[in-house]
């Protein structure tokens, strides 16, 4: 058994040096059956639902439990995620990620269609939804929230976003924003720096609001 910062050697004599995994290793490497929030979003995200310890905070859905394992980290160790996915096999490959991150036991998982269900929790701090039509759970996450309680949406196309302010001015959310995010690596060569031939581009458009007083 070894310790991080050690090296340790291959049958072949390859050596590789033991580090403890970042959440960003964690979340690129998580066996995925779903698309999942990159890291580029997920980190605004964070910053916008306010995620702290002891924050109690609604997902919908779950897919491969990208999100979730940001939120869980966030939140650890008084708080708790609650997490909604539509489909069995989807939650129950995402708790096996949830499990390989060691941090399942800050996460609740549901299945439940909360188009028609709706939430269980009350007065939580924050929601977010990555569904296929968010807008008809935006009632839904406004009688969850807190006063003052903040509402996240990652959204596909543009056709979705007048529908989802729509509906969010009509719930009585404010401060809302609808951003999309970019990010571009450089080569790290330092006689010839310069951007890679690629960046990670559009992902998804993000809007976020707070429930009313």
């Amino acid at each position: 058994e070894s310790d991080f910062g050690q090296t340790i050697k291959t049958h072949k004599e390859k050596e590789f040096l033991i580090i403890r995994p970042s959440l960003y290793d964690l979340m690129m490497n998580i066996r995925r059956h779903t698309q999942i929030i990159y890291p580029k979003d997920v980190g605004y995200i964070l910053l916008k639902l306010g995620v702290r310890c002891g924050d109690r905070i609604i997902e919908a859905g779950t897919g491969s439990g990208s999100l979730t394992l940001s939120l869980a980290y966030g939140v650890m160790p008084y708080g708790k995620v609650y997490t909604y996915e539509k489909r069995e096999e989807f939650s129950q490959k995402a708790k096996k990620n949830l499990i390989m991150a060691g941090i399942e036991s800050f996460v609740e998982m549901n299945v439940a269609d909360v188009e028609e269900t709706g939430f269980k929790e009350t007065n939580v701090d924050s929601v977010f939804l990555d569904m296929r039509d968010p807008v008809l759970a935006i009632e839904h996450a406004y009688k969850a929230l807190r006063p003052g309680g903040t509402l996240g949406l990652l959204l596909p196309t543009t056709n979705q976003i007048s529908e989802a302010i729509t509906r969010m001015e009509e719930q009585g959310f404010v401060e809302t924003e609808i951003l999309e995010t970019f990010f571009r690596h450089y080569k790290v060569n330092a006689a010839r720096l310069r951007p890679e031939d690629r960046m990670v581009g559009h992902t998804g458009y993000l809007i976020f609001g707070r429930k009313g007083f």
